[in-house]
């Protein structure tokens, strides 16, 4: 899925209406943003390297930074949202969702939008707000759509559950959670990685590693506080991989985000 529910470090570009008849582009140069887009009418077709993709009215369509397509309209009416430190995607592929419920996505789309032409005080926040809104629905009709076509729901969604309520304060073991969902191990992480895209014990770390980034974000506790409460017992090893997700060590992240908070 071209959204990962641990990535809460978005910073909005801005929300766009584009409204065209007939139009044929091909990217000559990478996208330095991604974005995510609905359409309201009309149709796309979009092809990339070895595919092709035709989106019409509620559809949404994911186009991450640096990807290379060619793109045709026909009398299309969308709204864009653009925006940039996303770093979940690595795959620069477009991505097409078609959604169950298109007149509540909708409703989000236009919400943002007029919120973000207004520009009343605070209207980032709200956008925001109105863009994790619309990634929740997004995420969990995904899985679903996954869950149901590999007929694995109730056994997979024990272990899922499992982590969230467990992954801070103690060790989770990949055996355990197979023989909750009374499957092997290693049929386990299979199955687990073809639902959500990483392996189980990367999913553990990114949930670590976004409470981490939370807490240090609340300037209410030390670094080593932070390790412990997000979940890691290995102080060197949590920093080696917060460094590797965020470009900076956990003390130094949070030395930059209070010196922005007091600007």
């Amino acid at each position: 899925m071209f959204f990962s529910e641990n990535e809460l470090s978005l910073e909005l570009l801005g929300v766009f209406k584009l409204k065209r008849e007939e139009m044929y582009s091909k990217s000559t140069e990478a996208r330095s943003y991604d974005s995510i887009s609905y359409r309201l009418a009309g149709r796309g077709y979009f092809k990339t390297e070895g595919e092709k993709i035709s989106v019409t009215n509620g559809d949404l369509l994911y186009i991450p930074k640096n990807a290379q397509y060619e793109q045709k309209t026909s009398r299309e009416t969308v709204i864009a949202i653009h925006f940039i430190n996303y770093t979940f995607n690595n795959k620069n592929k477009i991505e097409k969702l078609t959604i169950e419920n298109s007149q509540y996505v909708e409703e989000i789309f236009k919400k943002m939008y007029d919120v973000w032409k207004e520009k009343k005080q605070g209207y980032r926040y709200k956008c925001i707000s109105l863009l994790y809104e619309l990634l929740y629905f997004t995420n969990r009709q995904e899985q679903k759509n996954k869950l149901n076509s590999l007929g694995h729901e109730t056994e997979i969604k024990t272990a899922v559950n499992y982590i969230h309520n467990h992954f801070r304060n103690e060790q989770i073991e990949i055996s355990d959670l197979a023989e909750m969902c009374s499957v092997s191990p290693t049929y386990f992480r299979k199955l687990f990685k073809k639902l959500y895209s990483v392996s189980p014990k990367q999913y553990i770390i990114n949930l670590r590693l976004q409470t981490a980034q939370q807490l240090l974000q609340s300037h209410l506790y030390s670094v080593s506080e932070v390790c412990d409460k997000s979940g890691f017992t290995d102080s060197k090893y949590f920093a080696k991989l917060f460094k590797a997700r965020y470009g900076s060590s956990p003390k130094a992240y949070g030395n930059t985000i209070l010196e922005k908070t007091f600007k």
